[in-house]
């Protein structure tokens, strides 16, 4: 797996044409310790495709975890032909990289502003949901609006996915941000 920053970031990410898997890690985060071999198994495992393995380290990359709005870690970003596709917070199983993998191999970039599947996941108390759904609304994004404290099945299912319990989140074509992050917002919705 490669290291990479900010001096390297453009030449390893930016300007490589193909699928990038980047583990955004720290060195004293025990989930990052339990996902570090399976990166490295699947970076050899990977070697003479068209698939890159790199690492950030957050602590010393903040710059560039603000960017993607990296919040909690590990969180593993697809990235294709440059550009972020989807992420994973957490440790998953390998299988589910694979199919990140495989997704972010096929993804084909939605029209630029059409925001595709919008959901937000949100309380009727939370300021910042309540901004979140007032920007959708002001760029005419259309968003499923899931009220987690009525729902129980749907909070469930938010956690889940996210491995989060704050709100709000947007998950916008399957890619998770959590919190009003409009910077990520906009790259996902193509804004």
């Amino acid at each position: 797996m490669i290291q990479v920053t900010s001096k390297n970031f453009k030449d390893e990410v930016s300007n490589f044409k193909g699928a990038i898997v980047a583990d955004f890690y720290a060195d004293w985060c025990g989930p990052c310790k339990m996902l570090s071999p399976l990166m490295e198994q699947m970076s050899k495992d990977n070697k003479d495709s068209n698939v890159k393995f790199i690492k950030i380290n957050v602590d010393q990359e903040q710059d560039l975890a603000g960017q993607y709005g990296v919040m909690s870690i590990p969180t593993v970003i697809f990235f294709k032909d440059g550009k972020k596709v989807s992420q994973r917070v957490g440790v998953s199983q390998k299988s589910e990289y694979e199919d990140s993998i495989k997704k972010t191999l096929s993804h084909i970039p939605a029209a630029k502003g059409t925001g595709g599947n919008v959901k937000v996941f949100s309380t009727p108390t939370c300021p910042y949901c309540h901004m979140a759904k007032a920007y959708l609304k002001d760029k005419k994004i259309e968003f499923e609006d899931i009220d987690v404290s009525q729902d129980q099945n749907q909070a469930r299912a938010m956690v889940e996915k996210s491995g989060e319990m704050g709100v709000p989140q947007l998950w916008i074509n399957d890619e998770v941000v959590i919190g009003f992050n409009k910077p990520v917002i906009d790259q996902l919705l193509g804004l």
